[in-house]
């Protein structure tokens, strides 16, 4: 899929999982469209599951925009505290949109506490409390990591949120980082699980290579004990009058920590002349970006001057990283946006494009960590390895029977769009930020008004999905939706047909945990009934409790 013909299906108001490999422009398109919501006033919460991720679209991590913080569970106290806190029911109160980057590193059990809170705050019972839900990220980069004291750690996609999301599918088949068709053979055949005699002698070709062009190749580890020691050794190395430049901060404590934590560039950034660094942040203006490598020039108190390896030279100013909400500066650093670049982890490498690294995959440790790292290199030739073992050329299996699944079906939603496209007026075709699309958000209500037509008409539910081509998720969250607006036609053909003892059995499990605002959520429902009843089965019950 094209990202215009992912721009559009975001436009209309679906829910959408962007996904693609490294390089193919799944955060620019993240932040097009999050310009694109801005300049219509659409509320939206812009959000990441790192602060590292969070920086690269302005936004926040998803644990503290919700209130989630480093929880793993909610309980009906906790729930009712976070609901007293005004600057959370604002922020809940005027999203339409919600935004998840990064979501391969979002554990899946976190994805379905943010949807309950969601639906708390909107008091609604459609997923995410009924807001768009952007999701963006790739599986096969790094997993999710959990404590000891936590539940075992998921890919997002085992969440019960994510079945009921409905997700359109934009898989990004566009290569915007690597234009060398042998490189790129490689991340696929790693992408695969089929890194066979040719590809692997590419990549055995380049260990103890140099580097083309009198590049000095960023290093590349797995972990930071190395990293720390190579720029520690680097420094010491070079003579000369060291200058230390500190970071400045507003804001509240606990959201400026959340900014840093996903900002690369040090509190206390030591520098000398010929020091090896990188920037740190996109400034299309000046010239550089987000991973733009060179070396130190002339230094002063307030002054750095740095010769970039594409011979521009950068007079640096000071950056800031901020934290927005409702237009609104809520914390804020200002640093330098530089790093030193000697050698990095390939963890903060992610979302970075290299022009060289010298990566050591020796010690790679987790499947992905392999493909990550190479990833962020534009070419071969820009390549150097120490050497890697065999975890590095794997990802998960589970990842790639699921990510098959995926191109499968956005294929299938790709198809849907350019046919959509065909039949729209010609003002739709090439519509931008001028207006909100036209059918932005009011997809779901044409929809849902054949819904209501089909069930007025008392069209078994398994008909009405094969019909539509849609999942029984979508059209349960359309009767939902109905009764909630008291339009709900007769379904009691639907009870008769499930058996009036098996829905009064439901109906029962599902009254006994009645929340004090009224509402009937069906998770500890279905916890008690275990295998008796599915999530399904147990939302068409409810829609008989009056």
């Amino acid at each position: 899929m094209t990202q215009n013909e992912a721009y559009e299906i975001l436009k209309r108001g679906n829910n959408v999982f962007i996904t693609g490999a490294a390089g193919s422009g799944k955060t620019f398109l993240l932040n097009r469209y999050i310009e694109y919501l801005k300049q219509n006033n659409i509320g939206a919460a812009i959000t990441a599951s790192t602060g590292i991720a969070a920086t690269h679209i302005n936004g926040m991590t998803i644990h503290s925009w919700t209130g989630l913080g480093i929880r793993d569970s909610l309980d009906e106290q906790t729930l009712k505290d976070l609901k007293e806190r005004y600057y959370l029911k604002s922020r809940y109160k005027k999203a339409e949109v919600l935004v998840i980057d990064e979501i391969s590193m979002l554990h899946h059990y976190r994805l379905d506490l943010v949807d309950n809170l969601f639906r708390e705050f909107k008091q609604n019972t459609l997923p995410f409390g009924g807001v768009q839900v952007i999701l963006c990220g790739d599986f096969f980069q790094l997993p999710p990591v959990a404590r000891l004291d936590e539940p075992k750690a998921r890919f997002a996609y085992h969440s019960r949120a994510w079945q009921l999301l409905d997700l359109k599918i934009c898989y990004l088949d566009e290569q915007h980082r690597q234009n060398d068709s042998d490189f790129i053979d490689v991340l696929n055949a790693i992408r695969s699980n089929a890194v066979l005699g040719r590809e692997r002698r590419h990549l055995e070709n380049r260990v103890g290579c140099g580097i083309k062009k009198d590049l000095e190749p960023t290093k590349l580890y797995c972990l930071n004990c190395d990293v720390d020691l190579e720029n520690s050794l680097e420094l010491m190395k070079i003579s000369g009058k060291a200058y230390e430049y500190k970071m400045e901060a507003r804001g509240g404590n606990n959201l400026v920590e959340v900014v840093k934590r996903g900002c690369l560039a040090p509190d206390v950034l030591k520098l000398k002349v010929g020091a090896r660094v990188m920037f740190v942040k996109n400034n299309f203006e000046e010239g550089y970006v987000n991973g733009t490598l060179g070396v130190v020039e002339e230094l002063d108190n307030n002054r750095i001057v740095v010769l970039a390896d594409n011979g521009r030279r950068f007079d640096v100013g000071l950056a800031n990283w901020m934290i927005e909400e409702n237009g609104k500066v809520k914390a804020e650093i200002i640093q330098y946006p530089l790093r030193l670049a000697w050698a990095i982890t390939v963890h903060k490498s992610q979302g970075m494009s290299l022009d060289a690294a010298k990566i050591d995959l020796t010690r790679s440790f987790e499947r992905g960590m392999g493909y990550v790292a190479l990833s962020r290199v534009r070419s071969l030739e820009g390549l150097t390895l120490v050497g890697f073992n065999e975890n590095a050329l794997q990802v998960d299996e589970e990842v790639l029977e699921f990510d098959g699944e995926l191109k499968k079906d956005s294929e299938r939603d790709a198809k849907e769009i350019r046919e959509a496209i065909d039949r729209s007026p010609l003002e739709n075709k090439t519509s931008d930020l001028s207006e909100p699309h036209r059918s932005h958000k009011k997809q779901a209500i044409s929809t849902m008004e054949q819904t209501r037509l089909m069930i007025e008409g008392k069209t078994p539910l398994e008909e009405i999905v094969k019909k539509r081509k849609l999942k029984l998720a979508t059209i349960l969250e359309h009767l939902e939706k109905l009764k909630k607006e008291g339009r709900l036609p007769d379904i009691e053909y639907l009870q008769k047909k499930a058996g009036p003892k098996r829905i009064g059995m439901m109906k029962k499990a599902i009254l006994k945990f009645k929340t004090e605002t009224g509402g009937y959520p069906l998770a500890r429902a279905k916890e008690q009934l275990g295998e008796k009843a599915t999530y399904e089965e147990l939302r068409i019950a409810r829609l008989f409790l009056d």
